[in-house]
């Protein structure tokens, strides 16, 4: 089969390799969408240590069931399937915790984890436990399926935040992260949604997912809340970056009491105005991945209840991905989600 095979920084290469055989319990599934995460992209970079070169990466995708392993009776070849990309233990005192997303023995399709590397769904076809499997109605494109995965983390990290109802919230970077969580915030009941970004076209899609109101990050976005909040601040922020300015931002726009959500992760290390986030009393909330969030997202938007579609803005051949890959880490990129496909 033909995969996009991360060898190093910079160098993705589409190429044959062997297809996977399934075993026992799993199935071969034949990629038709795989979503290009910026985590790909940090990986691609060098920066990310959950990307171990030789490496197919991959772990947002959809597809349909290709060939059966030893056992599997709740598939049938043919059948469109999504995939729980996070192969958790089970046994550890998380997974018995029902964190099954901070499992420190996981495997997640297309990373490295603590456990080892396993190849993802940058390729003709991709293996996968056939318990990790859900069905998919086929009401909506595979690569709008591929999409639920980075839902999922959208959506826990919304549940996590409480009731929204009525409430004021920022949503700080319009990744896809963000702007799905924008959806998710606007589905859940908050009524004043801002989304901040330093990309005009990255806004002009936030209105589109729900935001109420939008602001380039380069200006005074402490200033812009506290008009918006009678000088109150906002009541949760959504951190979808993770980096030291933004971190520190949060804390400053929040109100006195606030909750801001750490979902974003650009920098490992940050200074941190710790004395000033504990006199305001700022309850912080981190959230990674997701639990039941993947099937949950499923149920949304089969329900018509969220239009995954809109933040797609371009759809490519599988083999063109390394040049992608290149113009995605360009400075000049103007893709927010990029999906593969194969025929």
């Amino acid at each position: 089969m033909k995969a996009l095979v991360f060898h190093g920084k910079e160098d993705i290469r589409y190429e044959e390799v062997p297809t996977p055989q399934p075993k026992k319990g799993e199935v071969l599934i034949k990629v038709k969408a795989v979503s290009i995460c910026g985590s790909d992209l940090a990986g691609f970079r060098g920066i990310n240590p959950m990307r171990v070169p030789p490496l197919i990466m991959g772990h947002e995708f959809s597809g349909e069931v290709a060939e059966l392993g030893e056992g599997v009776t709740n598939a049938k070849v043919g059948d469109k399937v999504g995939v729980i990309t996070n192969l958790f233990c089970g046994t550890c005192a998380a997974c018995k915790a029902g964190l099954t997303n901070i499992c420190d023995n996981r495997l997640i399709i297309g990373t490295t984890m603590k456990a080892g590397s396993y190849n993802g769904a940058m390729a003709d076809y991709v293996v996968a436990p056939a318990a990790k499997l859900f069905p998919l109605s086929g009401r909506h494109s595979f690569a709008e399926y591929a999409l639920l995965e980075p839902l999922s983390t959208s959506l826990r990290a919304t549940k996590l935040a409480g009731d929204l109802q009525g409430k004021t919230v920022t949503v700080i970077g319009c990744g896809p992260i963000g702007l799905l969580a924008v959806m998710c915030l606007k589905l859940y009941g908050a009524k004043t949604i801002v989304a901040a970004d330093v990309l005009d076209k990255r806004l002009d899609m936030a209105r589109k997912c729900g935001a109420t109101d939008v602001l380039n990050a380069k200006e005074d976005l402490l200033a812009f809340t506290r008009k918006l909040t009678d000088d109150a601040g906002v009541d949760v922020v959504f951190d979808a970056v993770g980096s030291a300015s933004t971190v520190n931002q949060g804390v400053d726009i929040v109100k006195l009491g606030g909750k801001v959500i750490w979902v974003g992760l650009v920098q490992p290390k940050i200074e941190f105005e710790y004395k000033h986030a504990v006199v305001k009393e700022i309850a912080f909330q981190g959230t990674y991945l997701y639990v039941t969030e993947m099937l949950d997202g499923l149920e949304l938007l089969e329900q018509g209840k969220l239009n995954l579609g809109q933040i797609i803005t371009s759809e490519y051949p599988m083999s063109e991905g390394p040049r992608i890959f290149k113009e995605l880490i360009s400075p000049d990129a103007q893709d927010i989600k990029v999906i593969l496909k194969n025929e």
